[in-house]
C-alpha cells in the first residue's frame, strides 16, 4: 500500500512540475490507476512549487500569483480548506501560458472549500495563512481525537511580496559657490505614486549641465523588498550602472532621457520580479565653459600611454609631433626622448587619449610625457591646454612568489609555525611564545582593505631577544633565478610602536635586507621597496624575517607590526 501512495504522489509531482493546474481528473486517474485502499487512513498534501519546495507549507510568491494546494489524504470524513479574505479560487480552466488570472475568479466571496484540489489567487500583498482541516474516523499521523473523529489541521504560511515599484532622486553638482568644491543640488524625485510616460515628456522638468559635468542618480525604491536597481542612462558614461548611487559624466552634447529597474531575486524565498519606470527627466547637455585638459593619471600598457581628459575628444589628427615621452634608464645611462607611432582616441572611451610608442620599454625605466602646441579639439570645440611632464605609471610585473604563501593566507594548526603553512619560527623549535600568545602568527586583526586576502602576518612582542619566522617554502618549487628583483611588503605599525628595523635574511646565497621602518607612519598600511641582485636560488632555500633587539636600541615595551603581500618582481635591465 505504502508503494501506491508513493507512485500517487509521484503522478501528482508529475503535473506539479510539468503543468500550470492539475484537476480533479488527474487525481481520480491516478487513484483508479492504483486502486488505492480506503481501508488506509492517511493525511497528505502537496502545493504547487519545484521539486524542492512542493512540500513546504511556508510559501513565497508574487502579489497576483497562485498557488494549488492538493489535499491526497485516504478515508476523510470531512475537509474544509480557509483562504484570507483576500483570496481568490480559482477554477481549473487555465493554462501556463496565462499570466493574469481575473477570467478564471470562481463568483462569489467564499473563504472556504471542500474540495481536495484548490487555486488560490492572492490579490493583496502581506503575510497570508491558509488551513486544511480533515477530520478521520481512525487516527493519523498528527491528528487530536475530537468526540468520535480524529481531527489534522495544517496551516500555510504564504508570503505575498508586492511589486516592486522605482523610487530614485536625481542631483546635480552647484559649481556657483567654490567651483573646486561644488554642492549636490536635487533636481528631480520620483515616487512610487509617479507613473510617467513618454506621451507627456514634454511637461518634464529640464537639468541642463555642461558636457564632461555629472548627475547623481540614488535609488529610493523600497516598495516589493528589492534587492537590486539597474539603470539605463542614454549618452551617460557609464550608460548602464547598477549601483545604488550611480554618478554619471555626461561628455556628448545633445538631448538625453533615462530609465531604471527595480528587481529583486535570491532564491526560493525570494520571488523574482522586477519593474521598470522612465525618469521623468529632460537631460540637455551644453558646450562646457571649462578648460579641457588632462585629468588623472598618464598610464603604461602593451606599448600604448593613455590619460583622460574633461571631455570626450572629437579630433586628434597628426598630433604626435606635439607630444613628448621622455625615458630615463640611471643604470643604463640611458636619457632621450623616445619615437612615438601614433596619436588616438579611444574608440571605446572618447574621453582617453592614446599615445603609442614606437620603441620598447623597460620595467626599470621612468617614463615622463609631456604637450605642447597641439589641436587635440573635443566634440565641444575646445582645443586640450598643453601640460608639462608628467609621470607615467604603470605595472612592473607579476609576483614570482606563490600569492597565498607571500600573502600570509595559508593556514595550520600549529602554533610553532605561526599557524602558517610554509613556515616555522625559529631559532629553536620553542620559540614561538606559547600557543596562547604567539609572538608571530597569522591574523585577521589588520587585513589590506583592497588586497582581497583574509589574514596578515602579525609580530607582536617586547624584543626581549631575535626572533626569526623562517619562510621554508619561499624558494619552491623551482628555485628563483638570478638577477635583480623588486622587493616589496606592506606593513602596518600598530600606534605606539617604536621599532626601528626589521631584516629579510636570504639564506643562500646569503643576503640581509635591512628595513629601515622609524620614520613610517603609523596607523596605516604603507608600502616599502628596495631592489636587490642575487645569484640564483635553489628551491627550498629560506626567505626570513628577523627582528633584532640589536637594531632596535632603545626600544622597549610591547611592539606589534603586520606584514603582508611580500612581492618579488623581476627586473628586466635596459641594454
Amino acid at each position: 500500500m505504502k508503494t501506491k501512495i508513493k507512485l500517487l504522489a509521484i503522478m501528482l509531482l508529475s503535473c506539479i512540475a510539468f503543468t500550470t493546474s492539475c484537476t480533479e481528473d488527474d487525481v481520480a486517474l491516478a487513484e483508479d490507476y492504483l486502486g488505492v485502499n480506503n481501508n488506509f487512513s492517511s493525511f497528505k498534501w502537496y502545493t504547487s512549487g519545484s521539486r524542492t519546495t512542493y512540500a513546504d507549507s511556508a510559501k513565497y510568491i508574487n502579489l497576483n500569483s497562485y498557488l494549488a494546494f492538493y489535499d491526497i489524504s485516504q478515508n476523510v470524513l470531512t475537509r474544509k480548506w480557509s483562504i484570507p479574505a483576500s483570496g481568490k479560487f480559482l477554477n481549473k480552466e487555465f493554462t501556463e501560458t496565462d499570466s493574469i488570472y481575473d477570467a478564471f475568479i470562481i463568483p462569489g466571496d467564499a473563504v472556504s472549500s471542500e474540495d481536495d484540489l484548490i487555486n488560490v489567487l492572492f490579490t493583496e500583498a502581506g503575510l497570508k495563512e491558509v488551513y486544511l482541516t480533515d477530520t478521520f474516523k481512525d487516527s493519523v499521523k498528527g491528528g487530536v481525537k475530537m468526540g468520535d473523529v480524529w481531527q489534522v489541521e495544517q496551516l500555510f504560511s504564504i508570503d505575498v511580496f508586492a511589486n516592486t515599484n522605482p523610487e530614485a532622486k536625481v542631483f546635480k553638482y552647484d559649481y556657483s559657490v567654490d567651483p573646486d568644491n561644488p554642492t549636490l543640488e536635487e533636481v528631480l524625485s520620483l515616487t512610487a505614486a509617479d507613473m510617467p510616460s513618454e506621451e507627456n515628456m514634454a511637461s518634464w522638468p529640464t537639468v541642463s549641465i555642461e558636457a564632461g559635468e555629472e548627475l547623481v542618480y540614488v535609488d529610493k525604491s523600497s516598495l516589493g523588498r528589492p534587492t537590486a536597481v539597474k539603470w539605463y542612462l542614454e549618452g551617460g558614461k557609464p550608460d548602464v550602472s547598477n549601483k545604488d548611487t550611480a554618478i554619471i559624466k555626461y561628455n556628448k552634447l545633445g538631448d538625453f532621457t533615462a530609465f531604471m529597474q527595480s528587481s529583486r531575486s535570491g532564491g526560493d524565498t525570494i520571488p523574482t520580479y522586477f519593474s521598470t519606470k522612465l525618469i521623468p527627466l529632460n537631460i540637455e547637455v551644453l558646450p562646457s565653459t571649462k578648460p579641457f585638459e588632462l585629468t588623472g593619471k598618464a598610464t603604461l600598457e602593451d606599448g600604448v600611454i593613455s590619460f583622460a581628459v574633461t571631455g570626450e575628444a572629437e579630433q586628434a589628427v597628426n598630433q604626435k609631433g606635439f607630444f613628448t615621452v621622455h625615458v630615463t634608464n640611471t643604470a643604463a645611462g640611458f636619457d632621450q626622448n623616445i619615437a612615438i607611432d601614433n596619436v588616438s582616441i579611444n574608440s571605446a572611451d572618447a574621453t582617453i587619449i592614446e599615445i603609442k610608442l614606437g620603441e620598447p620599454t623597460y620595467n626599470t625605466d621612468e617614463i615622463e610625457i609631456s604637450f605642447a602646441g597641439g589641436n587635440i579639439v573635443s566634440v565641444d570645440s575646445r582645443v586640450l591646454q598643453d601640460f608639462d611632464a608628467i609621470p607615467v605609471n604603470f605595472d612592473i610585473g607579476e609576483n614570482i612568489l606563490s600569492a597565498n604563501w607571500a600573502g600570509f593566507e595559508d593556514s595550520t594548526t600549529n602554533w610553532k609555525g605561526a599557524f602558517l603553512s610554509g613556515y616555522w619560527v625559529g631559532p629553536t623549535n620553542d620559540d614561538n611564545g606559547s600557543t596562547t600568545s604567539p609572538i608571530f602568527m597569522q591574523s585577521d586583526e589588520q587585513v589590506h582593505p583592497t588586497l582581497g586576502g583574509k589574514y596578515s602576518l602579525r609580530y607582536q612582542f617586547d624584543l626581549a631577544k631575535t626572533m626569526k619566522l623562517q619562510g621554508s617554502s619561499f624558494s619552491k618549487p623551482n628555485g628563483i633565478a638570478a638577477g635583480t628583483y623588486r622587493v616589496s611588503y606592506m606593513i602596518y605599525l600598530e600606534p605606539g610602536n617604536t621599532m626601528k628595523n626589521f631584516r629579510s635574511i636570504l639564506q643562500a646565497p646569503y643576503q640581509r635586507i635591512e628595513w629601515d621602518i622609524e620614520s613610517l607612519e603609523r596607523g596605516k598600511w604603507i608600502t616599502i621597496s628596495q631592489d636587490i641582485t642575487t645569484g640564483a636560488i635553489a628551491s627550498g632555500k629560506r626567505l626570513d624575517v628577523s627582528v633584532e633587539p640589536g637594531v632596535n636600541t632603545g626600544v622597549s615595551g610591547t611592539q606589534t607590526m603586520y606584514l603582508d603581500n611580500l612581492s618579488w618582481i623581476e627586473l628586466v635591465p635596459r641594454n
